[in-house]
């Protein structure tokens, strides 16, 4: 597959079907509100597009919402349901498969598995299995969501994997730590604002999330010290860590999404490793309801 020089945005479309992050909306957007949202990013050369059955209602209506719009889209395979059988897996992965092709037609162009406990997991070679064969059937690429680097490092030993998707920003550095390992796996990156937070106000972040109070600190005099706001702040990390090939962005309106990608179209690739810190409770938002 063909990698390009910087990475490229991908449109996340969560937002779209749930209420979701630190500072998002409490509510997911009507038909109209996320048509306008596609339509800007596709005017704003955005092409690729991430999906998943888990996010509301969104994959089933997004086939509709794109029509005339050549985005291409990634989906993933839900959870595995609790007590199953090498058989059953296999029956659920696939069926999860045909509906997503269903849902999204000739626009669906990769299939991840949502999370890696399934892979993990005693059923994670009938899955996998299962998966591989749709997506071979199909010619689409099969890889997973995960949650850092180290578990890719993993599981890429054990299966084919072609695509991952990853969190990295200015906190989570883990990705600059593996340069060289991941040939040939298209990464794409996602939390690249980790929520949201790292575009927050100091003090507002430093509210929502008292344990990462040094490494906002922190954050916030680097921005100060570059002369750059939060967003363009971000995106020049994010662009600047190593190996990505996508960088997935959620958004809540059309003007958060134009203010995203002018960012994006005029942020040169930025490092700053003194900013990076390790501590789950601040870089991975499933701890942090335990860090306040």
């Amino acid at each position: 597959m063909t990698v390009p020089a910087q990475p490229e945005l991908c449109l996340g479309t969560v937002q779209f079907g749930m209420a979701y992050g630190i500072a998002g909306r409490a509510e997911a957007m009507d038909d109209g509100e996320a048509r306008s949202i596609l339509e800007a990013a596709h005017a704003a050369g955005i092409r690729r597009l991430d999906t998943a059955p888990g996010y509301g209602n969104i994959e089933e209506r997004l086939g509709a919402l794109c029509n005339g719009l050549d985005f291409r889209i990634i989906t993933k395979i839900p959870a595995l349901p609790p007590e199953s059988g090498e058989t059953d897996a296999a029956a659920f992965v696939t069926a999860s498969l045909e509906r997503s092709r269903a849902h999204l037609g000739s626009s669906l162009c990769g299939i991840l598995f949502h999370g890696p406990h399934d892979l993990e997991g005693p059923l994670g070679t009938a899955a996998w299995a299962a998966a591989a064969g749709w997506c071979a059937d199909q010619d689409l690429p099969l890889g997973t969501s995960i949650y850092g680097p180290e578990q890719l490092a993993t599981l890429s030993g054990q299966y084919d994997i072609a695509m991952a998707q990853l969190p990295g920003n200015a906190l989570d550095q883990r990705l600059a730590a593996f340069p060289h390992r991941f040939e040939g796996i298209e990464i794409t990156l996602r939390s690249i604002f980790l929520q949201g937070l790292l575009l927050m106000d100091r003090d507002a972040a430093v509210a929502r999330l008292p344990a990462a109070t040094p490494a906002l600190d922190r954050w916030h005099d680097w921005c100060e010290e570059q002369g750059l706001d939060p967003l363009d702040a971000a995106v020049a990390l994010a662009k600047g860590l190593p190996g990505v090939t996508f960088c997935t962005v959620g958004v809540d309106s059309v003007s958060h999404l134009e203010q995203i990608a002018r960012a994006w179209a005029g942020a040169a690739p930025k490092a700053a490793p003194d900013l990076a810190v390790t501590a789950a409770e601040i870089i991975d938002p499933r701890a942090w309801s335990l860090a306040k």
